[in-house]
């Protein structure tokens, strides 16, 4: 595949993901603006999100992480290599036992749901209500983790067949489901928070049949085989072990900042939850969406051992991944509390909570570049079927987010928690560049550094027209939602007129695409 053709692939399916994946991150914020506004920062919301991330740890691991990392290179290179009846074979064998690991699974979740409770939020323990409510809501939602863990890995099968449209589409449904749960049930339930659990398992069966409909279509035969002594089969489970490790020990982060936020204050675990969903946002939008275009392009080029065609994709992702990136994290902090304010600020969610989530937004985002780079520099690893790096790097990383937190918990509050796993995540993606360079001389080449300066001096320009779009709107006495409407436009404008100007690579890329010239 010719550079051009392979940046043209990458460029294709990455406008389709993010296309999607920018309605269900709207859609996202509207849900938790119904959210915000219904349910505040408080008890109930607290319990709710515990709840929900319990199932949420093991959709990651089976669904959208571990499977798809050790089943995607091989199933790639089946394609290749050995055509379409192996292929199916191999498909229908992993989908038989993901189906019931996931089954038996969501029933040992269900039976055990206070020791989940118990290990994830301890500080619940001497908390009779909450501890009750979030056992209750961990029994309702368990079973979430069997419906979203089938559709991620179908997801991912789609993706692999050229089809990246299902499975962008399947995270707006859940959005949808969770914001008329919010709006128009919520009175039927006692307490209202049992709303958003129903809304969670609707959507979520919802969200499977879309994704089968969309295998028949493509006309994949969906159904059990168990040819356990397939040598691609061995090789996905020998590989899945680490892989699966590896996205533990990634969630595990999560849980310890779940775990600790317990003990601090009521409404902490909902202010790095509102505050994440921020940080989140370019990340979904962007950086995930980049990880599901390049995913299969380069282990397409691994199955044919072409490293001169991985190294070429990378440094193309990582500084179009940079273009976006700088600039976001720039606008981040600038709006922080603007946006805060836009988004949440409504019904039983006060200025208190505001304050607190712009704070815990702010630590988020000093790791930003780096979780978004973590999207281009793990898929090359699991590309080349080696899961052991990723599970080494993320086992450092746990052991500095966790020693990290504790201290910085104890001076900065629910602040550190943020700070410790935004130095974490800076860890993980140098440790992971530099083995990549060592093991395979895969690293960032001198276009990228050209493309990155340029990235950053158009980012601070626009920086500088933000800050004063921002005070012209204080002085003004404006909103939140003009203000934050004029510095996302002008910020915007100025950002890629610079770029052009320094002959930014990458805008020269988006223009195209934009223009429709790719």
């Amino acid at each position: 595949m010719s550079l051009k053709l392979r940046n043209h692939e990458i460029i294709k399916n990455l406008s389709v993901v993010s296309f999607f994946t920018l309605i269900s991150r709207i859609l996202g914020l509207l849900r938790d603006v119904c959210i915000a506004y219904f349910f505040g920062a408080g008890i109930t919301t607290d319990a709710f999100f515990v709840a929900f991330r319990i199932p949420n740890l093991f959709r990651r691991l089976f669904g959208e992480g571990g499977i798809s990392a050790s089943f995607i290179p091989v199933y790639s290179e089946s394609i290749i290599k050995k055509g379409e009846d192996d292929s199916q074979d191999l498909f229908q064998t992993v989908f038989a036992i993901l189906f019931f690991i996931l089954l038996f699974l969501s029933l040992i979740g269900f039976l055990f749901s206070f020791v989940f409770v118990a290990v994830t939020a301890p500080g619940f323990l001497g908390k009779t209500f909450e501890l009750n409510l979030t056992v209750i809501l961990t029994k309702i939602m368990f079973p979430y983790i069997f419906l979203i863990g089938l559709t991620a890995f179908l997801s991912g099968v789609l993706n692999v067949h050229g089809s990246y449209a299902p499975g962008a589409i399947y995270p707006i449904i859940l959005n949808i489901a969770l914001i008329l749960s919010a709006v128009f049930f919520r009175q039927f339930f006692h307490p209202a928070i049992f709303a958003l659990a129903a809304g969670v398992m609707i959507g979520g069966a919802i969200q499977l049949l879309s994704q089968i409909y969309y295998i028949k279509k493509k006309k994949i035969r969906l159904g059990f085989k168990f040819n356990f002594k397939s040598a691609d089969v061995k090789t996905v489970f020998k590989l899945l072990t680490p892989s699966l490790l590896g996205m533990a020990v990634i969630q595990l982060n999560l849980v310890f900042d779940t775990l600790l936020a317990s003990f601090l204050p009521s409404g902490s675990i909902s202010y790095l939850y509102y505050g994440d969903r921020l940080y989140q946002f370019p990340l979904g939008v962007f950086a995930i969406a980049m990880q599901t275009a390049i995913f299969p392009t380069l282990s397409a080029s691994f199955a044919k051992n072409n490293i001169k065609e991985v190294d070429g994709a990378f440094n193309f992702a990582s500084s179009l991944m940079f273009f976006i990136i700088i600039p976001s994290s720039i606008g981040l902090i600038l709006l922080r509390s603007p946006l805060v304010k836009l988004i949440y600020l409504h019904g039983l969610f006060n200025s208190a909570d505001a304050k607190k989530t712009a704070g815990v937004l702010l630590f988020f985002i000093i790791g930003l570049w780096a979780s978004a780079l973590l999207k281009t520099v793990v898929p090359v690893f699991y590309s080349m079927k080696d899961t052991k790096t990723p599970v080494n790097a993320a086992i450092i990383s746990l052991f500095i987010n966790i020693v990290f937190a504790v201290i910085l918990m104890r001076v900065m509050g629910v602040y550190g928690l943020a700070l410790a796993s935004s130095i974490s995540l800076i860890f993980n993606y140098l440790f992971l560049l530099r083995k990549l360079h060592r093991k395979k001389g895969i690293g960032l080449g001198i276009t990228f550094f050209k493309s990155f300066l340029k990235t950053l001096a158009a980012s601070l320009v626009m920086g500088a027209a933000v800050e004063f779009a921002i005070s012209a709107s204080n002085r003004m006495h404006y909103g939140p939602l003009p203000a934050v409407l004029i510095s996302i436009t002008a910020g915007l404008i100025i950002y890629f007129a610079a770029s052009l100007i320094f002959k930014n690579d990458s805008a020269d890329i988006l223009k195209n695409v934009i223009a429709k010239k790719h």
